[in-house]
């Protein structure tokens, strides 16, 4: 059985192990929330213009990608808005993501209104943004975009066809509001091919060839 002595020197470890594991948990969670404070003062800072971008951007990009990330803010006056949405994640390591809600205005018709997601890295104990690549659409954006850009052209084109089919035919009547409407195209290309058909056919009979 353990005497006296060894049960107060077995209390005095696991006194002294238990201190050192609280002061273990506060000095981690005055170093995350110091990260934290950081990481909000970067987004608030780039926001108002408090902080220069070219200072805030990791160090260690290469002059190439430094340029291209800064060109991002190559607008003489601009408004931005950097709003994390979710708050700042526990900060564990070097890098972090942060969700966040960005606003951008360059006055010069270049506009951005995106939730987007801005990445920061640890450098020497300082933390910077690893990239400005918030300030881009999203690539599911740009495809949306470009895809109703190209349906808008079909559109037209289709539109465009059809009229000028129609117009062979003499007044649009009712024709000319169906147009519009592509559920009734393939019915306005059946009805102007049978007419064409029935106009070549008459043409050929009137003109027979010697």
């Amino acid at each position: 059985m353990m005497n006296r002595r060894q049960y107060r020197q077995a209390m005095k470890v696991m006194m002294i192990s238990l201190v050192e594991g609280m002061m273990f948990l506060s000095a981690q969670t005055l170093a995350s929330r110091n990260d934290a404070d950081q990481i909000i003062s970067l987004l608030a800072g780039l926001s108002n213009h408090s902080k220069i971008p070219a200072n805030v951007l990791d160090p260690n990009l290469s002059p190439s990608d430094r340029d291209k990330n800064l060109h991002h803010f190559s607008a003489p006056h601009y408004e931005l808005n950097l709003v994390p949405t979710e708050g700042i994640p526990a900060i564990s390591g070097e890098f972090v993501s942060v969700p966040i809600r960005v606003h951008f205005n360059s006055g010069d018709g270049n506009s951005l209104d995106v939730s987007a997601t801005a990445q920061f890295v640890k450098r020497n104990g300082t933390w910077y943004f690893s990239n400005f690549n918030f300030m881009t659409w999203p690539a599911f954006l740009i495809i949306v975009l470009i895809f109703g850009i190209l349906v808008g052209i079909g559109y037209a084109v289709m539109v465009i066809i059809l009229m000028r089919r129609l117009l062979k035919q003499g007044p649009f009547g009712i024709d000319g509001m169906l147009i519009f409407f592509p559920i009734f195209w393939p019915y306005l290309f059946r009805k102007y091919h049978g007419v064409g058909q029935v106009a070549r056919s008459s043409a050929a009979m009137n003109h027979p060839e010697p």
